[in-house]
């Protein structure tokens, strides 16, 4: 899967990232076999994601039996972590900018680590009711505001495209994830 030097240099390479360094991606693995490793953070935050899921069944019921709660929030936490760079094979071409999906998709998918974390994090001293539902809002208002800037930076050098475009591909990325959402939220309730 991935090695503990792979992982530390990955990290490091995050770390660059979030200084906006472009030195970062030299710290990524931008093959098919780093394609796959930089899905380790998904695997990483799954327990964190299902707690999360578990204390949403108990604090707010959805309609269906638990079950078929926890299988659908499986499926959705899957989708969101893969419905983008599968939707990203496809707009590369159309970029002409195939040669550089790895460069794109690598930095991308590590950098969902933080990320995600800040967000799971939110969710649950929510669930934990640690945080006022305004104070929450305004955090995670914050955290899209960051996806944007940093998707936004890691798309234009990763695929080297312009900030126009560059910002375009977060918009679709983020449109995607609300349409999942929707899509996800009319099956539970």
């Amino acid at each position: 899967m991935i090695s503990i030097p792979q992982f530390a240099a990955a990290l490091r390479g995050v770390r660059l990232l979030a200084a906006f360094n472009l030195k970062a991606w030299g710290y990524f693995d931008k093959s098919l076999a780093g394609f796959w490793a930089s899905f380790v953070p998904a695997i990483a935050l799954a327990p964190v994601s299902m707690a999360h899921s578990l204390l949403e069944f108990q604090n707010h019921p959805p309609k269906i039996d638990f079950i078929p709660y926890l299988v659908v929030e499986f499926l959705t936490y899957l989708l969101q972590w893969t419905l983008f760079p599968f939707v990203m094979l496809y707009v590369a071409d159309l970029l002409q900018r195939r040669e550089r999906y790895f460069w794109h998709m690598v930095a991308y998918n590590w950098l969902q680590m933080p990320l995600t974390l800040f967000f799971l994090t939110l969710r649950l001293l929510g669930d934990f009711h640690l945080i006022a539902p305004q104070g929450l809002g305004v955090m995670e208002l914050a955290g899209i505001a960051i996806f944007f800037i940093y998707s936004t930076f890691i798309a234009g050098v990763g695929l080297q495209v312009s900030i126009g475009t560059a910002l375009s591909l977060v918009v679709l990325d983020f449109v995607l994830s609300l349409i999942t959402g929707q899509v996800i939220s009319r099956i539970e309730n």
